[in-house]
């Protein structure tokens, strides 16, 4: 896991609780930093896992409304820290075929050792507006997906709907998404 996602960790909770309740998640792990942060420094996978259980426990969250709070925090967070991610997409469909093969690449290149989950976008059958999107990681956060996705909704300012319609915690071979986007005035017939 790459120190940027624990950054963010740190400031989602100074940003809504305070710095008291990070020390004493710090203080539930087995694992203590003894330094800050870094982000392109690679840390174990366990450590993100550690601190949401840590929060989950110390403030009564449940583990998918705790990853998909973050997840949310995360893309604005990435977004302002890797504007040129998110710029020149115009839209938040746009951006979400774009994470694959395009910001995911660039990932790889800017941060040694980071290993992003894959992100595969089809268009579903259902119509020209709704996308199929596979998550694909080791780590096994589709909440944090789901956050990932409110976040862009709220970022572009499209009320885009999604479902998880397909999850490795329940039994299936892939975790995926519906998204479902509104239909724009100038689309209708």
């Amino acid at each position: 896991m790459k120190g940027v996602v624990l950054v963010l960790f740190e400031e989602f909770i100074l940003g809504n609780w305070d710095e008291a309740t990070f020390e004493q998640l710090l203080d539930d792990c087995p694992h203590t930093a003894g330094e800050p942060f870094v982000s392109p420094k690679t840390y174990p996978d366990q450590w993100i896992v550690d601190l949401l259980g840590a929060a989950c426990r110390r403030l009564g969250l449940t583990p998918a409304v705790a990853l998909q709070s973050f997840g949310k925090f995360c893309f604005h967070g990435l977004s302002r820290r890797f504007p040129a991610f998110v710029e020149g997409m115009e839209s938040p469909r746009r951006l979400l075929e774009s994470v694959n093969d395009i910001i995911h690449v660039e990932v790889r290149k800017l941060m040694q050792g980071a290993e992003p989950p894959r992100l595969i976008c089809r268009p579903a059958a259902d119509g020209p507006n709704v996308l199929d999107v596979e998550y694909d990681s080791h780590r096994g956060l589709c909440a944090l997906v789901s956050g990932l996705l409110d976040g862009c909704a709220e970022h572009y300012g499209v009320p885009f709907q999604h479902e998880h319609t397909r999850c490795k915690q329940r039994g299936d071979t892939v975790c995926s998404f519906r998204v479902t986007f509104p239909v724009l005035a100038s689309e209708r017939p």
